[in-house]
């Protein structure tokens, strides 16, 4: 008779290139093809527990009018008035301002001296500040007063923000042309303006005024980009490693401190550039002032058309 073979520990090889099975009891490990899936969905339930959590951010720690994302009513309608025509002008807004963008730092690297350093890097500083600055403004003006119903700038500009606040992941489902359309359309007039310094001025003048130029072309640089910055900070998957880095710094809009605007009513927090101004603005109420002062001279309510286009159900 044979001798019985010696028992083998959990786990161990039964012989060369063979292993035992695991243990009754245990789970198999999956298949290299089936984690790949189940890592897929795994990102999958995680995007859609992210979409949640954008809605119920907004429908504010009151309850507030109810929110569905994509399937709200309101979000339908103002996402049928994106218009042909509309994307025909992004289109032509894209293409002229990364024209005007390369032609103008072209010549700019040529003016730039050893001795500027200094100037330049305050002037960069400046202008993300400014552009910052003015983020916040065009944004706490176009979620706060207007309708999508004015002439010309209603549907062109104003209706992207309202959808913004009923479906806040619908920018993640934009396209470069359709989110960065609009910047890129604001910049074209100083744009223009810089390239026709460096074709019409002397050297001599160019290189004095070199300084500001570069505070002008970083605020130009950082507006172009506001809103593809501003998508950046409501996607919670697939960012390049360089942008989550940047955000964890705080150099552009981190998703989780423009999740504070996202709290209805939606009434703080509005610089989505870096974000910089926004607790400074906050704590001495700069939006809060702005808004009384318009509101006791024209009577207006401020987000009244936010809130109607919020509470449509049908």
């Amino acid at each position: 008779m044979l001798p019985r073979a010696a028992a083998l520990p959990p786990g161990a090889a039964a012989g060369p290139g063979r292993r035992s099975p695991p243990p009754a009891g245990l789970p198999r490990e999956p298949p290299p093809r089936g984690r790949a899936m189940a890592q897929r969905g795994a990102e999958a339930a995680a995007t859609a527990a992210a979409e949640e959590e954008e809605a119920a951010a907004a429908e504010g720690p009151e309850g507030g009018s109810r929110r569905w994302g994509a399937q709200h009513a309101g979000a339908r309608e103002l996402a049928e008035l994106y218009s042909p025509g509309k994307r025909v002008q992004e289109w032509i807004s894209v293409i002229l301002c990364f024209s005007l963008i390369c032609f103008n730092f072209y010549n700019l690297l040529s003016y730039l001296r050893l001795e500027h350093t200094p100037s330049v890097i305050v002037g960069i500083f400046a202008g993300v500040i400014t552009a910052d600055f003015l983020s916040g403004l065009f944004h706490w003006g176009a979620d706060t007063w207007g309708s999508v119903e004015l002439p010309i700038v209603g549907k062109a500009f104003i209706r992207p923000f309202r959808e913004h606040h009923i479906d806040p992941t619908a920018i993640t489902r934009h396209d470069f042309i359709e989110t960065n359309g609009d910047n890129c359309f604001m910049t074209l007039v100083p744009l223009a303006n810089m390239a026709y310094k460096f074709v019409s001025f002397s050297p001599e003048a160019l290189y004095e005024t070199c300084p500001w130029e570069c505070y002008v072309f970083a605020l130009i640089i950082f507006i172009t980009m506001t809103n593809q910055i501003h998508k950046w900070s409501h996607t919670y998957f697939g960012l390049p490693r360089w942008v989550i880095f940047l955000q964890d710094w705080h150099v552009i809009l981190p998703r989780k401190h423009h999740r504070i605007h996202h709290v209805s009513p939606h009434e703080t927090y509005f610089c989505i550039t870096t974000g910089w101004l926004n607790y400074p603005l906050e704590k001495i109420g700069f939006w809060r002032c702005l808004e009384n002062i318009i509101q006791g001279v024209t009577g207006e309510k401020p987000r009244a058309d936010d809130m109607k286009w919020a509470q449509k159900i049908k």
